[in-house]
């Protein structure tokens, strides 16, 4: 199981509708997510910064998949207009969606 964690941003002023969209996840997304072999994936949000974690299988399988999931793809459009990517520049849902994870330094488990 891979870890993966990277940073995106939102908008000012579309906090709220970043959560409102997240809150009404559509299920199809969920499942092809799921198919992916994503099992884990937590946001959190620090005013704009988004910090996104997940846990897959394999990740580069992961992307490739989502990449082409008619409900990913949709999801990723729908979002673009509320978002950022890393840098703060606009999100292009081609470049933007998978970037390649952080660099993990520490991970501890009991």
């Amino acid at each position: 199981m891979e870890r993966i964690a990277f940073l995106l941003g939102v908008k000012e002023g579309y906090e709220d509708e970043y959560q409102q969209r997240h809150d009404n996840l559509w299920p199809e997304l969920s499942e092809e997510m799921r198919q992916a072999g994503v099992r884990k994936m937590s946001i959190f949000r620090f005013g704009q910064q988004l910090f996104l974690y997940m846990e897959v299988k394999d990740y580069a399988e992961s992307v490739r998949m989502l990449a082409k999931s008619p409900a990913s793809v949709r999801w990723e459009e729908y979002m673009a207009p509320i978002m950022q990517n890393a840098e703060g520049d606009d999100y292009d849902p081609e470049d933007d969606a998978f970037p390649d994870g952080l660099p993990e330094v520490f991970c501890w488990e009991a």
